[in-house]
């Protein structure tokens, strides 16, 4: 392991506050047959990945706030880090850092940690006179000086992300204090960027602490934060591909700082610990934006922390890509062509449905179409469509927000969720009126949604005119590919897929673990899918109230279930993901 050489441990051991000259060792980027290279804006806008507005706006608050160009489009959230730092590496014809020198960083014992994480600068090792150095913008020629002069050595520069090396940093000293990484920063979404710098510069242990979580969580594909008081520690987990993972445990003495914290970065009343609070904040996590929905509630130990986020950059709105069975997808199609009546999505919590609705709404947008959604909250915006959050504090609730798009002129509407009865009645009767209606429905089965509808005062005469096709809809865990483990099925797993009809497979797959899955055997989540057409057989039977029991005798092929045991014999995942999920026959 590289030890850092006497005179960098003298030199560095410094404040460095005032900047130091560059000196001749300092390896310069080579240029492109002897003319000088871009500058980092000039090759940004010449690869469509910043726009000179955008550029003019981070120039702007770097000019005020101060620091490199780099970190202030990173802090912004105006390019991704890990994207920026194959920018650089490309500009200065740099090498990429490795992954392995940031697992077990170089030991940093008796330099100022401040410095380094001020140059966003990691030593990984030194040999033959030369210094090799990650850096997360190699073109800061003052800390390149620094370096050179200190370690009285050529510097060989590397490119890493802002984020690798802070976190590696703090690996190295774990108890020392300092900023952190520009890919962190934080806003309630109203503040102006430079506010968001200058909280995020913050060098308050519980605020960094707060950044480190949620980076952490983008990270590992997290869709939910729980922060958890207990007797005597703070649990925190996370849900990673529809289960919780307990991530790290903190003492029970930091449960109302990071409260506190969230709730002023949320804009919550931080006084209040007795009565439940929801709000939003949104927050630049390695580059990127994400939206984050946050829920207190008190319990026995404290304040219990739920955070949703709510970031879908990763998500393809595209119905072709969403994984969707060949059948389901042509019914779905089908259904979405119709001028008018009402589509519902059913499904527990978690199970994608507002994805999906994003996805078919994606697919019916015009520019002679007009469409109109109404959600709790906007978790998607969507170019083109009118998207209206709900504010029940002042009255702006589903069923009033519907009442007046129908004066709006609207083609399409959507509505985040039906609750009750009087979003109901309006939502069928735009669907009577000549709209085409998408919304979703808590209920178990597609067959369902018309048992669901009786219940919160719905005539079944009404829903059977209005109601088009419903879908039920789930998420399961998709195997890893790197370690999943195939075997041929025994008798009664071969039983199962014949008793719907499917043709046994000639081999099944079981999860394993490694590094890459984290150990658990999957990665990623699919949707199981089943849509539901309503013809006239149905309707009838919807007005009869036996809906489920017309159902009930679809081939089996065409069900959840069926869904999940193809995916099974197509090796993306279990017999027990399925089983998780729906009941098998």
């Amino acid at each position: 392991m590289y030890v850092i050489p006497t005179p960098i441990r003298h030199i560095l051991a410094i404040s460095c506050s005032r900047p130091i000259r560059p000196v001749s060792r300092i390896a310069e980027a080579p240029s492109n047959q002897g003319r000088p290279l871009p500058s980092l804006s000039d090759h940004l806008l010449a690869h469509d990945l910043m726009t000179p507005d955008g550029l003019a706006r981070a120039e702007q608050v770097r000019e005020r706030a101060g620091g490199t160009l780099a970190a202030t489009l990173v802090r912004l959230g105006l390019i991704e880090e890990r994207e920026l730092a194959r920018q650089m590496a490309d500009l200065y014809a740099l090498p990429l850092a490795a992954t392995e020198p940031f697992s077990d960083p170089s030991r940093v014992d008796g330099i100022n940690p401040a410095f380094l994480r001020r140059a966003h600068a990691l030593p990984l090792a030194s040999h033959d006179g030369r210094l090799s150095i990650a850096m997360a913008d190699p073109s800061d020629q003052d800390a390149i000086a620094a370096l050179t002069f200190a370690a009285e050595a050529d510097v060989e520069r590397q490119v890493a992300t802002f984020s690798d090396i802070a976190e590696a940093l703090v690996r190295a000293t774990p108890d020392a204090e300092g900023a952190p990484a520009p890919g962190d920063s934080f806003s309630a979404g109203t503040q102006d960027d430079l506010d968001r710098l200058l909280d995020s510069d913050s060098d308050a242990p519980v605020i960094r602490l707060v950044q480190r979580l949620l980076a952490n969580a983008v990270d590992r594909r997290a869709s939910d934060v729980h922060i958890e008081p207990m007797a005597r520690h703070l649990a925190i987990r996370y849900r990673i591909d529809g289960r919780l993972v307990e991530v790290e445990r903190q003492g029970d003495a930091l449960a109302a700082p990071i409260a506190s914290r969230i709730k002023v970065m949320a804009a919550l009343d931080i006084a209040e610990t007795r009565l439940p609070q929801d709000g939003r904040l949104r927050l630049t996590v390695r580059g990127r934006e994400v939206d984050v929905r946050v829920s207190t509630s008190p319990t026995a130990w404290g304040e219990s922390i739920v955070l949703r986020l709510l970031g879908r950059s990763e998500v393809p709105l595209d119905l072709e890509r969403l994984g969707l069975p060949a059948n389901a997808l042509a019914t779905l199609t089908q259904a979405l062509e119709r001028p008018h009546g009402i589509i519902l999505l059913t499904g527990p919590t978690g199970s994608g449905k507002t994805t999906t609705l994003y996805a078919a709404l994606n697919r019916l947008r015009w520019p002679d179409v007009k469409i109109l959604t109404v959600e709790d909250p906007v978790e998607v915006l969507l170019e083109g469509v009118n998207q209206v959050q709900t504010r029940p504090d002042i009255g702006l609730d589903f069923a009033s927000t519907l009442r007046a798009f129908l004066r709006q002129d609207p083609d399409i509407l959507m509505i985040g969720e039906i609750r009750d009865r009087e979003t109901a009645d309006i939502a069928l009767r735009a669907a009577l009126t000549g709209h085409l209606v998408l919304s979703t429905l808590h209920t178990n089965t597609a067959a369902g949604a018309f048992t669901r509808l009786t219940d919160i005062g719905i005539e079944p005469y009404l829903a059977a005119s209005t109601v088009i096709a419903t879908i039920a809809q789930r998420l399961i865990r998709t195997l890893c590919p790197d370690c999943k483990a195939a075997r041929p099925p025994d008798p009664d797993q071969a039983a199962r897929f014949l008793t719907i009809g499917l043709p046994v497979p000639g081999h099944i797959c079981e999860p394993v673990g490694c590094p890459a899955c984290q150990q658990s055997g999957y990665r990623g989540r699919a949707p199981l899918l089943e849509v539901l057409t309503v013809d006239e057989t149905l309707r009838e039977h919807i007005r009869t109230g036996d809906a489920e029991a017309h159902a009930a005798l679809r081939p089996k092929a065409d069900t959840l279930l069926g869904h999940g045991l193809s995916l099974v014999a197509e090796g993306r995942t279990s017999l027990a993901e399925v089983a998780r999920a729906v009941e098998l026959a």
